[in-house]
């Protein structure tokens, strides 16, 4: 049954000065513009310094531990005092991570920054999908959409930029000035009203709420489409930068190429409320791996920048449309109040799927080169595209346990 008070409490909220559906766009796009820096910065960082491929894999790997080990808590915290507070703590990891970047070059210390990137991403992501699944339940997809959206179109910048300030002043003042987004993300953080809940919990609510949701079988498909699509982000993050740095030759092209994974998610994301009308969850499914296999297969069969920048475009399609797809499934198998602990629980795959790319597909690129490592990875994502209605078919879909509240 729909509380009254909340209903009118949430509607306050969206009608006021510091609307959600507009500072949770803003708030992701930082964080987008900030990942995107990193993204290119630590894998062209570590090139600069002689690191082979697969150091550079172990370092982007490192990320995914906090992944792994912290969504959970995330979640937990996220459904007991608030979104916004997770969203917060996030940020701050992010400025930690930047500064160790800029103060040394060693691996250790590196992997030390990825452990803190990975935290911030396992705070930040699941509260914020929580937060904008919350802001109208009969909306999700579309606030799900606009806010994975915010993300993706800072990140059309954000390697753009870490690539060129990489050139024109250095690695140690590109990370420098990447802290300075994770402070303006700070800023806007404090700025975001929390939401009010359909129920309040304690800790140990929250908590027991988590083997269930781990045993369902309504986290086995929004965590297949997680796992594959994070592991293929990651193989292009890692591999694929040191592809594209050997065959351009510039930190400033392979940060703008990479920016161009963000223009497809971009618009993908933004579209993702209309793709899914009209192609429904098994069509959006089977688009999202096409175009990731694909988008991978070409950039490795490539050898020209123009082509690698347009291949990026559609690559980064699928991932914008399988972010957002995760997201909402995640969403309608989860009731509200459980809704950062349902999301923290998907992110497990995601985490996995970013741990285990680099690790592998580095090493792998090592025994067999990069563009033979990278079109091993895209037969997953292709063979899941073509294998749509047996995915379907073993593991449907499940509807929400209980009515959403408006």
């Amino acid at each position: 049954m729909t509380n009254p008070l909340l209903v009118s409490s949430i509607s306050k909220i969206r009608h006021g000065w510091r609307q959600p559906s507009v500072l949770l766009p803003a708030n992701t796009l930082v964080f987008g513009f900030f990942v995107g820096m990193i993204m290119v910065l630590v894998p062209l960082y570590m090139y600069a310094n002689g690191y082979d491929i697969a150091e550079i894999g172990l370092v982007v790997a490192a990320q995914a531990v906090f992944q792994l080990s912290l969504r959970i808590v995330a979640g937990v915290v996220a459904d007991r005092y608030g979104e916004q507070r997770v969203i917060t703590t996030g940020y701050a990891f992010m400025l930690i991570s930047a500064l160790l970047f800029a103060t040394s070059s060693a691996l250790w210390l590196m992997i030390v920054a990825q452990l803190f990137t990975g935290a911030s991403r396992a705070a930040y992501m699941p509260a914020s999908k929580s937060y904008a699944s919350r802001i109208h339940e009969k909306d999700a997809a579309v606030h799900l959409g606009r806010t994975l959206g915010g993300a993706t179109f800072g990140s059309i910048a954000g390697p753009a930029a870490g690539g060129l300030l990489a050139a024109a002043i250095g690695f140690s003042g590109a990370f420098v000035v990447a802290a300075g987004v994770g402070g303006a993300g700070l800023v806007l953080s404090l700025l975001l009203p929390a939401l009010p809940r359909h129920r309040t919990q304690t800790m140990r609510d929250a908590l027991a709420s988590v083997p269930a949701l781990v045993r369902t079988k309504a986290t086995l498909l929004p965590g297949l489409i997680a796992l594959f699509v994070a592991s293929s982000i990651a193989v292009m993050a890692s591999v694929g930068v040191v592809l594209l740095r050997d065959g351009v030759s510039s930190e400033s092209t392979v940060g703008f190429i990479m920016g161009a994974y963000a223009v497809g998610a971009t618009v993908s994301s933004f579209g993702f409320a209309t793709v899914l009308n009209r192609l429904g969850a098994r069509g959006t499914f089977a688009l999202l791996f096409a175009t990731i296999g694909l988008g991978m297969l070409s950039i490795a069969l490539t050898h020209n920048a123009f082509l690698w920048t347009l291949l990026a475009v559609l690559f980064g399609a699928g991932m914008g449309l399988g972010a957002a797809l995760y997201g909402l499934m995640t969403a309608h198998n989860s009731r509200p109040h459980e809704r950062g602990v349902a999301m923290a629980v998907a992110g497990l795959y995601w985490a996995t799927g970013m741990l285990m790319g680099p690790l592998v597909y580095g090493a792998l690129a090592e025994a067999i080169g990069a563009a033979n490592a990278i079109i091993t990875a895209a037969a997953f994502p292709l063979a899941l595209a073509l294998l749509t209605p047996l995915v379907f078919a073993a593991i449907p879909p499940h509807a929400a346990p209980e009515p959403a509240a408006a």
